[in-house]
């Protein structure tokens, strides 16, 4: 379960990585042409953080937004 938010459960996503090129219409040119589209991984920002529970040190890998929240 590594690259896994242990609070809300965030993990990898697959996106789109789109390749254009050409000038945009707007700057006088013809417009963007797409050239290539390839899948890649957006991954979590996972942070350590030490959390006491019940007198004992946890350590946990959290998301970022999870840590903010939780401090």
């Amino acid at each position: 379960m590594s690259r896994v938010c242990e609070v809300c459960g965030k993990g990898p996503i697959v996106v789109n990585s789109v390749i254009r090129r050409g000038k945009a219409r707007a700057a006088g040119g013809v417009g963007r042409k797409v050239t290539g589209v390839t899948k890649r991984f957006q991954k979590p920002n996972l942070q350590p953080l030490t959390v006491t529970r019940a007198g004992v040190s946890v350590r946990m890998r959290v998301c970022n937004k999870c840590r903010k929240s939780l401090i």
